[in-house]
């Protein structure tokens, strides 16, 4: 799932209103785990958008967190944006393939709307991973277009990417280039979730944590070597178990304190729902489990997972490693978070 809260420096943490806006893409992702992607689109009406903005806001919300399907297929995307920062979100985060966003003009009105972070995938370190993956010939040049883009205009990108079969194995190279020629360090590396077309397509794109933790700890010796500075958590959709050394490296695993799970929410058409909660609802553990140093904090490993791999892999660790000499820098989450305090009175 796309980030939630994620924990930060004591004191800093994300609170999201997370808003699904629509289901159509114009891409063609044979790793989408959205289940509905092959069906008729959804798009959520733009007053329905606006109530579950003004109750974010209302519960303290300020990160809006704007997802699909592909939202830039909106023609009401700018005017959403500037919803949201009139209303007082100190950050509007857009989440996009970056087809749409490679148009100089349109990444500027939604720059200029109020957009100030975008998060942008990206799934091979070369044209022909990139583009055989997502659907669209020229996508990759597209992709690199739409950062030059962003930068440029003075706003923020995440980059997305998601392991598969495909590109496991050249991790490091697409971080060495992402951060040579764009300076961007805040990378998600995404472990797959097993559902929706990437369920439909496991036989050719499967690969299992094992197979992909050296190439992990390839990439994590590139950036200490190079000392890269990374923004937010660098892997998303692992067990700390997986890569003991890099938990602290990690998000979206860890159980949240009962208030912060109350509070996070995400929003689709029809309702809403606590955000953790519904992970958690996918998670599953295995016997082991109980004897993991991280078990009462741990969410566990997806279901989905499992049903393709079996459990056996989600091994207890008994003792805490050292953790690898990286930190997170959570520069971005500092700021938006002061931004937020100051606009209303020391409560983020």
């Amino acid at each position: 799932m796309p980030a939630g809260a994620a924990p930060g420096p004591a004191g800093f943490r994300i609170k999201n209103c997370e808003i699904i806006l629509n289901d159509d893409c114009n891409a063609k992702c044979c790793f989408c785990y959205q289940p509905g992607i092959e069906k008729a689109a959804r798009r959520m009406p733009f007053e329905a958008v606006a109530r579950a903005l003004y109750r974010g806001r209302s519960e303290g919300s300020w990160s809006a967190y704007l997802i699909g399907g592909e939202i830039t297929l909106r023609d009401d995307l700018p005017k959403i944006v500037k919803l949201a920062r009139k209303i007082g979100y100190s950050s509007v985060h857009v989440m996009s393939n970056g087809l749409k966003l490679a148009e100089y003009d349109y990444a500027r009105e939604l720059v200029e709307a109020g957009a100030n972070l975008f998060t942008v995938s990206v799934h091979g370190y070369k044209a022909g991973i990139h583009d055989e993956l997502v659907g669209v010939k020229g996508a990759f040049g597209r992709v690199f277009r739409a950062f030059d883009n962003i930068v440029g205009l003075g706003a923020e990108v995440r980059v997305n990417h998601a392991l598969n079969r495909y590109n496991f194995d050249t991790v490091d190279l697409l971080v060495k280039k992402l951060v040579s020629r764009f300076g961007l360090t805040d990378i998600n590396i995404l472990f797959p979730h097993y559902n929706g077309m990437m369920a439909k397509n496991a036989g050719k794109l499967k690969v299992s944590v094992t197979e992909a933790q050296p190439h992990l700890r390839r990439t994590l010796e590139l950036i200490r070597r190079n000392k890269f500075e990374i923004e937010g958590p660098l892997f998303i959709n692992f067990c700390p178990c997986n890569l003991p050394e890099a938990a602290h490296l990690m998000g979206e695993w860890e159980r949240p304190r009962k208030k912060m799970a109350e509070e996070e929410l995400h929003y689709l058409e029809g309702g809403s729902e606590p955000i953790y909660a519904m992970k958690e609802r996918l998670c599953a553990k295995n016997a082991s489990c109980r004897r993991c140093v991280y078990n009462k904090t741990c969410m566990g490993f997806e279901k989905w997972y499992a049903e393709l791999f079996g459990s056996g892999e989600f091994s207890p660790v008994l003792k805490k490693p050292a953790p690898f000499p990286l930190e997170l820098s959570h520069s971005r989450l500092k700021k938006y978070s002061a931004l937020s305090q100051e606009r209303h009175g020391g409560r983020a």
